[in-house]
């Protein structure tokens, strides 16, 4: 994929409308282009999509050289492929299972205990794979609490050499190739802790947000508020009843799931129980064990992620002959983890933990990126072909 290079590392390519899509006064200043017009609203979702960008070309790169007669067609195709399945293992097997709970991801089938290169055959054509308006619009900006108001810039020693006020850097990319940030930042995400999921929002996204210099910003929660309701989206009590709960004929009703402060205080902001969005009402669940939602929101969640599995013909454990990995080349994708992705793609990051989504620890200690398990991309060596005649042979189970 494009990128530029400065100082020897790979970077995407700079937008030609640098002054409108960045808070930069001038066209050469550092504003990325990328697939997501995201790419350089803050430094935390800058670095992952590098990462991923990184990543395409190190795949790519390594293809090539145990299929040199592949062209460029086919190995942005395949690296595209396998940096797509390593995406979807981490997040399903990684990230999900700490906000939805593995054991409910079991339950409904959003994974399976399976080993080495099982496929699983669960693809489901009658299922919808678009996005539920409550998820993209409510349930999922749910983690909005999470954000932490400052970055910590953290040594490869794991020691914080100083941090970043979030609101500073909103659309102003070129913070993360100053010095070593990049690295930093990147040993950043994997130990600095989020603030907890619940009703309260930090000051940077709630009052801060987007300011451009100025004393105040936007206010993110009241945007998450107004989007439910430019949505049209039905309210709390109807989400609860869809979920499986007792619809609310009183405002003592939603005490089963919502504590008694907080009903009074829902009370006393809105004049019916069928008036409460579902974003306010939702988000003062009690968080249901061993997730990070209440049970209206996990339902919405859990609904999502299981449709976006089952009607995608072409996820990544899929067994289907004409799409599927073989089963050397799935069980290597079960190896990726974000903690590879950091090593594999950071300027000079040489160690992490092997659960980058949680916090080092005795049980979760740093070590050198060499220990951690790595996909062999010569699995994908294409055996049809023979270097030293110029010519196809024969075929081992090679998916073009």
């Amino acid at each position: 994929m494009a990128t530029v290079e400065r100082d020897g590392y790979e970077w995407p390519p700079n937008n030609p409308n640098a002054t409108t899509e960045c808070d930069v006064v001038s066209r050469d200043e550092v504003c990325y282009l990328a697939g997501d017009s995201r790419v350089n609203q803050n430094p935390g979702l800058t670095i992952m999509q590098i990462i991923l960008l990184r990543e395409h070309n190190r795949i790519a790169d390594q293809l090539q050289k145990y299929n040199p007669h592949w062209d460029d067609e086919l190995l942005f195709q395949e690296a595209r492929r396998i940096n797509t399945a390593q995406y979807q293992h981490i997040n399903y097997w990684e990230w999900l299972p700490i906000f939805l709970g593995k054991e409910n991801m079991l339950k409904n089938r959003l994974i399976y205990n399976v080993k080495g290169g099982d496929y699983i055959n669960d693809y489901d054509p009658s299922q919808d794979p678009s996005v539920l308006n409550a998820h993209a619009t409510s349930a999922f900006r749910y983690f909005h609490s999470q954000i932490e108001g400052r970055l910590d810039l953290v040594s490869e020693v794991r020691k914080p050499t100083g941090s970043l006020r979030l609101s500073d850097w909103f659309n102003r990319p070129s913070i993360i190739e100053a010095g070593d940030n990049y690295d930093f930042l990147t040993r950043g995400l994997a130990t600095q802790p989020e603030e907890l999921t619940d009703r309260n929002f930090d000051a940077e996204i709630k009052h801060f947000l987007f300011r451009r210099g100025r004393p105040f910003g936007s206010d993110l929660r009241a945007f998450d508020i107004q989007r439910n309701r430019d949505h049209g989206l039905a309210g709390y009590n109807d989400y609860r009843e869809f979920c499986g709960f007792k619809r609310a004929n009183t405002w003592e009703d939603f005490l089963d799931l919502i504590s008694a402060e907080d009903v009074a205080k829902l009370q006393s902001l809105y004049q019916s129980i069928d008036d409460v969005d579902l974003t306010v009402g939702a988000g003062l669940e009690a968080h249901v064990n061993g997730a990070l939602a209440g049970p209206t929101f996990l339902c919405i969640l859990t609904e999502q992620f299981y449709r976006t599995r089952v009607a995608d013909r072409f996820f990544y454990e899929r067994g289907d002959k004409d799409v599927a990995f073989t089963r050397e080349q799935l069980a290597e994708i079960r190896k990726a983890s974000i903690a590879r992705l950091f090593c594999d793609n950071g300027n000079h990051v040489t160690s992490m933990q092997p659960k980058a989504f949680w916090r080092p620890s005795s049980r979760n200690q740093v070590v050198p990126c060499t220990q951690l398990p790595e996909v062999d991309l010569s699995m994908w060596k294409d055996l049809s072909y023979d270097n030293s005649l110029n010519s196809f042979h024969y075929f081992h189970n090679f998916k073009k």
